[in-house]
């Protein structure tokens, strides 16, 4: 776990256990989450068994993945 000071004041916990990484704003209510850079958990028991680096994806592919990402999903923080 590591913990994020800006002035004295606790900003974000990172959290990373044996299948999740996790980022945790408490500047918010309610902590949110911050958003994962990926769409499913990436460990042993997950379906993902390859990946593959593309470049230069188009705008409309880029905006269905994050789309994506975001659809069912719970309350995520508004800080990058």
């Amino acid at each position: 776990m590591l913990i994020f000071v800006v002035a004295g004041e606790p900003q974000c916990v990172i959290v990373l256990t044996e299948t999740e990484f996790a980022a945790i704003d408490l500047t918010s209510d309610g902590w949110p989450l911050h958003r994962v850079p990926y769409l499913l958990s990436l460990s042993a028991s997950s379906p993902v068994t390859s990946v593959h680096h593309a470049t230069n994806v188009s705008d409309a592919v880029w905006n269905n993945i994050v789309a994506a990402g975001n659809a069912g999903v719970g309350r995520w923080s508004e800080k990058v």
